[in-house]
Formats: C-alpha cells, sequence, structure tokens
C-alpha cells in the first residue's frame, strides 16, 4: 500500500480534529466507489491515509451501487440512520436538499481548495447561498471524435468541428462513408431512447446553438427556436441515418467503439470504453484514432459542457461530526492520495485545478484535455427536483418528433409537463 507524506493539508487536518486529544469519531460514508475494481486500490488507500494521519478517526464504507444509492440514501436519512457523507451524482443534490437532509459546507470546507474548484461546479452546487455539495471524480461531458473517419470524409482530424453549423456538416460528410466493419456509418452516436437521459444530453446541443432551456428569469422553458431547431435535426438525421434511432447508452458506445460513428458525447470513462470495446483496435490520442475537444458553440468560442462528476454531500447526521467535513476535504485536496488515486485508477480523481496541472496527471495529455474543459462545464444544468420527469418528458417528444409527430404539439406538451412538475 502507498505510504501518504506528511504534507501541510494533512497537519491542519490532523490538527482541527485532534483538539489536543479529542475523543475517537467514526465517518459513515455511502456510496459506490469501492465497488469499482478499478477504484479500490485508490479508495482503500484514500481511507488508510486519513486515518493514518489521524489516529482515533475511523472511516465506515457502506458500498452501495450507483442505481441503488439515493434510494438507500433516502431510506437511510428518513429512517434517523443517515451515513454522514453520501457519493451522489449531481441532480440528486436537489433532492436531498429539498428533504432538508443536507447539512451546508459554508466554514467546513477550506479558501485553498474551494478557491482551486471551477465556480460553475460551486455555483451548481449552492442553494440559497449555501454550498452543500462538494465534485470529487470530475466528469465534463466532451465531443468525442474519430480522427481516421473525418480525414476519410475530407476533413481535417487537427481541426475538429468547433460550431454548430461546423458540426453539423461534419456529421453528414461523415454519414456518406458508406459501411465499416460490417456496419453502417453514422455521423453521430447519439442517445435517443425513451430515458431522461435523453433530454439531459440533448442539452449541449441547444446551447451549441446559442440556447438555452433556462430563460433569463431561471424559468425553465423549453419553448424556444433553438429547441425546435434541434427537434427537426434530431429527425432529419436519424431519419436519414445519420444517427441510430432510439439507441440507449451502451448501444451508442458500442457503436462509437466499433469505428462506426464519427461523434459522440462522452465523459473522461470515454477512453476504457473505446480500449475495451474495440479490443485494442481503436487508440486514444491527439495523434491516434479518437480524440476529444470542447463541445461546439454557436459561435465556436464559447463552448459549454454538461458534466457528470461524482459530488460529495454532508447529511444533517455529520452536523456535530468535525471528522466528517475533513474527510471530505481530504478526499479531493490530498496531492499524495489524490495522485496515487489517478495512478491506479487513471481517471481525473479530484476538481482541483492546482492539483490536476500537478504530477502525473499534469504530464497526461488525456487528463488535460478534459481538465481544460471544466471551466465550460454545468453538472446541474436543470436545479428543480423534478429536473428527472422534465427531461424524460423532452426524450418522449424528442422520440415523437422522430416518428413524424409534430413540433409544435410536443413542444407544448413538454411545456405542459414542465408546468404541471415545477416545484
Amino acid at each position: 500500500m502507498h505510504t501518504p507524506k506528511t504534507i501541510s493539508f494533512v497537519a491542519t487536518c490532523a490538527l482541527a480534529l485532534s483538539g489536543g486529544g479529542a475523543a475517537a469519531q467514526e465517518v459513515d460514508f455511502m456510496g459506490w466507489v469501492g465497488l469499482f475494481e478499478f477504484q479500490q486500490e485508490g479508495w482503500e488507500n484514500i481511507v488508510a491515509s486519513f486515518e493514518e494521519q489521524n489516529p482515533g478517526m475511523t472511516i465506515n464504507y457502506i458500498g452501495t451501487p450507483n442505481e441503488q444509492t439515493l434510494s438507500q440514501a433516502v431510506v437511510a436519512i428518513n429512517g434517523g440512520n443517515a451515513p454522514d457523507i453520501i457519493q451522489v451524482n449531481p441532480g440528486w443534490v436537489s433532492q436531498l436538499n429539498g428533504m432538508g437532509a443536507l447539512t451546508g459546507l459554508g466554514g467546513k470546507i477550506s479558501e485553498e481548495t474551494l478557491s482551486n474548484i471551477p465556480q460553475s461546479y460551486l455555483d451548481a452546487m449552492t442553494f440559497n447561498g449555501d454550498l452543500v455539495g462538494l465534485p470529487w471524480i470530475p466528469g465534463p461531458i466532451v465531443m468525442v471524435y474519430n480522427r481516421t473517419l473525418l480525414q476519410e470524409a475530407g476533413l481535417d482530424p487537427d481541426q475538429p468541428p468547433r460550431t454548430w453549423d461546423e458540426f453539423t456538416q461534419a456529421v453528414d460528410a461523415i454519414c456518406g462513408l458508406g459501411e465499416r466493419n460490417g456496419g453502417q456509418v453514422y455521423g453521430v452516436a447519439l442517445r435517443s431512447a425513451q430515458q431522461p437521459v435523453t433530454g439531459l444530453w440533448a442539452l449541449p446541443l441547444i446551447w451549441a446553438q446559442g440556447g438555452d432551456v433556462i430563460a433569463a428569469d431561471g424559468d425553465i422553458n423549453f419553448d424556444t427556436a433553438e429547441t425546435r431547431a434541434l427537434l427537426e435535426w434530431y429527425r432529419d438525421i436519424i431519419n436519414r441515418g445519420c444517427a441510430p434511432e432510439f439507441f440507449d447508452i451502451q448501444q451508442s458506445r458500442n457503436v462509437f467503439a466499433q469505428g462506426r460513428a464519427g461523434f459522440i458525447f462522452e465523459g473522461p470513462w470515454v477512453g476504457g470504453i473505446v480500449e475495451n470495446v474495440s479490443g485494442g483496435a481503436l487508440t486514444m490520442g491527439a495523434d491516434a484514432d479518437v480524440w476529444v475537444a470542447n463541445m461546439p458553440s454557436a459561435d465556436g468560442s464559447s463552448p459549454r459542457n454538461l458534466d457528470n462528476s461524482n459530488m460529495l454531500v454532508l447529511t444533517k447526521a455529520s452536523a456535530d461530526n468535525p471528522a466528517a467535513a475533513a474527510f471530505m476535504e481530504f478526499i479531493v485536496s490530498d496531492p499524495e492520495a489524490v495522485e496515487f488515486f489517478y495512478e491506479t485508477s487513471d481517471q481525473l480523481t479530484t476538481p482541483r485545478g492546482d492539483l490536476l496541472s500537478a504530477g502525473s496527471m499534469g504530464e497526461d495529455p488525456y487528463i488535460q484535455a478534459f481538465a481544460e474543459t471544466l471551466a465550460n462545464a454545468n453538472p446541474l444544468p436543470i436545479r428543480d427536483l423534478q429536473a428527472t420527469a422534465m427531461l424524460e418528458a423532452f426524450a418522449l417528444a424528442i422520440q415523437s418528433v422522430v416518428r413524424g409527430g409534430d413540433i409544435e404539439a410536443e413542444i407544448a406538451n413538454v411545456s405542459r409537463a414542465v408546468d404541471r412538475l415545477r416545484d
């Protein structure tokens, strides 16, 4: 096991916790990080390092699969047995905060840590002036592109599309290549299955046209010219065979990793997916088969990226347990633990820009390609408690339009759903 060095952050943390001989404290942590083999060694090192450097502190890990964590957390909270820290998806924070289950982080996380986290992440996790969530494992969603297919379509793989118009033209060009690897080549591997994620991952394509679903007054509004244009585009490219019809996440990943799609929108995990699904036939790199770039934008210089980071929240159970906040900060801020987690998992392991640019991560071009997009990323584009249901309504509208439904009627259906659901 890796043994971290004693550093200033740890010394400060231990001093704050010890109080010159305070009683032993335990921290209950719920989440899925310890259930994935590629993350286990790094996670176990985080726990062991914190306990070693803070004698008397014990971390109790409650392993819950991602798809069960929210429901188990809600049951525990309602039963008065909440863990101190929960690993969450960004969209869950609104719900947990709406339940009154979370403790604000004001005064609990150092200014040094907060000042090195992109402001967009802090803003997204702030409710009524209180920061209630801390980003952990960044997951910015970027434009991933097949350099080989771009070149075969007569495009420059070193100059990926930057504007919406350039992107749609590239999709059309790649769509005309014909079959590859035993199947049709798609311009883009879109998700259009009947799932909330279909609606969520369509939002960056509205942003790419200069639009938004959040009005200037903060109201949620899908009744815009950009939303109409996107629905028309979905219908056109799917019906022309330039995007697969009603693919879910796994199907879209498979077809891209088979070398049969020019673009896909994915996070930092895409490298492993491409390598594993392709059996090593496709490689990641700025001069290799597949690489990444910011999402396209209307003007080519103002990209907006979605984000699917893992977040950390403190529950009300931690209110009188300073070890909980200290462990939360240790997870994202201890340089040795963060570095070792990266070395054993090959992922971004902190939202802190200063640590992402240091050590081995700072020398990893793949990590840096994603790190450079963090300033443009938004982990919570719709903050309403019913955002998931709203996005599912938008996904249904996409499917209906692709099948020939009237765009105006579907916009009206989504608007009615938003009005009914809004908190």
